[in-house]
């Protein structure tokens, strides 16, 4: 079956908020083996919504949609439905029940217009909403079925995963489902990834493989379809070898690893703590690093590039290393310092066992600068202490 998913609500289209519901719909039916056929967005407009809708119901089986279920007069989902499949709005007593009992429970004033939520389409099944007052509706037709689930993130994410997605397998018998592996990896870009496994990206059917960037690091997903996730961790396991065989020592974690949280871990086994002295980069990295509660981090400073006094970058980068890890009683540390001069920036790691020195052909205070800043430093800590060796450039 094919499925289509429809976002409603026109400060999406005026990118007023982020389409976080869109994403996590899509994840979520690619995991349970559901082709999504198409994704379309629409504004709070009565005949663009009906438009859609019919539309919809030319391609799919199945249109899932979200936003447009509150009670003010620009949430008209409902309403767009039962003019779309012909039926007239049925009003359920037990849901409006329900609200004024979630009011109640959180000293909130009930107003009329909230009975406008215990309205559906004449035959809808209602889906309760215990995170909110706005419950979703199935309708079947022989058009197709609708699929409606409130705009709020959080309660969308629990509907669907707790509800919709139960249904539809049953519904439509879908016995398989679609699992897959992430590996990441920092400092090394898109096209030298594809260089490497660029043949298992167009050779393979089933597990298939695909790359993605982003600033931090490059995504290599392995997905396999099958009967259970054991099935498809069994078809995944021999393309994540050949690809580790093929990357050694790049591979910096697996589906939701963090760079700072693996090095974190990576400290925590050698009883190392950790101080970083940071200049263009801005604090970036203690920041990233507390962000990511990482233990065995003990503190940053920060000084403005130029209020240092003129050296060599190395010998600077050094000497901020070591008067943090005194300063701040850590056991290795992290100086970081850029070189306009040469266009570069030089970062320092002293450790129990040594002193480590690394460049980075890049320097700059803008922000996509200083993340790769922070994931070029941390990266090759990570190297240093996997003992993977820090000579791969990046």
């Amino acid at each position: 079956m094919n499925a289509e998913i429809m976002m409603i609500g026109t400060e999406l289209l005026l990118g007023q908020i982020d389409d976080t519901n869109a994403t996590y719909m899509a994840q979520e039916l690619a995991a349970n083996g559901i082709n999504l056929y198409q994704k379309t967005t629409v504004g709070d407009n009565h005949a663009r919504i009906c438009d859609a809708l019919n539309a919809a119901l030319e391609r799919c089986e199945v249109v899932l949609c979200s936003g447009g279920l509150g009670p003010t007069e620009d949430d008209i989902t409902r309403e767009c439905v039962a003019e779309v499949l012909g039926r007239p709005m049925d009003y359920h007593p037990d849901v409006f029940a329900h609200i004024e009992r979630l009011f109640a429970t959180h000293g909130f004033t009930l107003t009329e217009n909230n009975k406008k939520q215990a309205t559906a389409p004449e035959g809808a099944t209602i889906v309760p909403n215990p995170n909110g007052t706005a419950p979703g509706l199935i309708v079947e037709d022989p058009r197709g079925t609708i699929i409606c689930m409130p705009g709020v993130p959080h309660e969308l994410k629990a509907m669907l995963s707790d509800t919709i997605i139960p249904y539809l397998r049953e519904r439509f018998g879908l016995g398989g489902l679609i699992h897959y592996r992430v590996l990441k990896v920092c400092g090394f870009g898109e096209s030298r990834v594809d260089a490497a496994i660029g043949d298992l990206i167009n050779g393979l059917d089933n597990p298939t493989v695909g790359v993605l960037a982003n600033p931090a690091f490059v995504r290599i997903r392995i997905a396999a379809k099958a009967n259970s996730i054991e099935e498809a961790d069994a078809l995944i396991d021999p393309v994540d070898a050949q690809v580790r065989d093929r990357l050694p020592g790049l591979i910096m974690g697996v589906d939701d690893d963090t760079l700072e949280g693996v090095v974190d871990g990576l400290l925590a086994k050698r009883g190392w703590t950790l101080s970083v002295a940071e200049t263009q980069s801005g604090g970036i990295i203690a920041q990233r690093l507390v962000a990511h509660r990482a233990r065995q981090f003990l503190g940053g400073i920060v000084t403005a590039p130029d209020r240092l006094e003129p050296g060599d970058p190395g010998a600077l980068a050094l000497e901020m290393a070591r008067k943090a890890m005194v300063g701040l009683s850590a056991t290795c540390s992290l100086g970081v310092v850029g070189d306009p001069v040469q266009g570069r920036t030089v970062v320092a790691f002293v450790h129990p066992e040594g002193t480590e020195r690394w460049e980075f052909g890049r320097t700059g205070r803008d922000e996509r600068v200083q993340l790769r800043t922070c994931v070029f430093a941390l990266e090759y800590v990570r190297r240093f202490l996997t003992g993977k060796g820090t000579n791969i450039s990046i």
